[in-house]
């Protein structure tokens, strides 16, 4: 689930659907049937598209008036936990049970980094969700 403040949006994930409602209200503002079963979607801040990501290890993304597919990638060797734009909507992240969190370039779709995550041994648990993901160096 994504809460977008400024507009007042909650945008919700569940099996092959991704919806869109008003926070205040409640009301369903549009729905989108996905490929495959999609566990997070992320609304751009410009609020012109968003993307998605699911079982099938691939990101989609689409243009939030018109509800169409724009394009799709594959980048994870696993199924998409998580996606979320940057403040800016210059990048976004997908992260994924591969155990990689990968940094997208919103205009070109192209990655822009990938961290390998890894649970701490004094964390490991079946039932613990906290990963940790070492820093890395951006070389421009």
């Amino acid at each position: 689930m994504e809460y977008i403040p400024d507009g007042e949006i909650l945008v919700i994930t569940y099996g092959r659907t991704i919806a869109f409602y008003n926070a205040n209200s409640l009301d369903l503002i549009k729905a989108v049937d996905a490929p495959a079963s999609i566990h997070s979607a992320s609304l751009h801040p410009e609020k012109d598209f968003f993307v998605a990501g699911g079982d099938d290890f691939k990101l989609y993304k689409y243009d939030y008036t018109t509800k169409e597919e724009m394009e799709s990638y594959k980048g994870h060797f696993g199924p998409i936990h998580c996606v979320r734009f940057s403040p800016d909507g210059e990048l976004y992240a997908s992260g994924s049970e591969d155990g990689t969190l990968r940094l997208w370039q919103t205009a070109v779709g192209k990655t822009y980094g990938l961290w390998k995550c890894v649970l701490p041994e004094e964390l490991s648990s079946e039932n613990s969700e906290v990963l940790y993901c070492p820093p890395a160096e951006i070389k421009a």
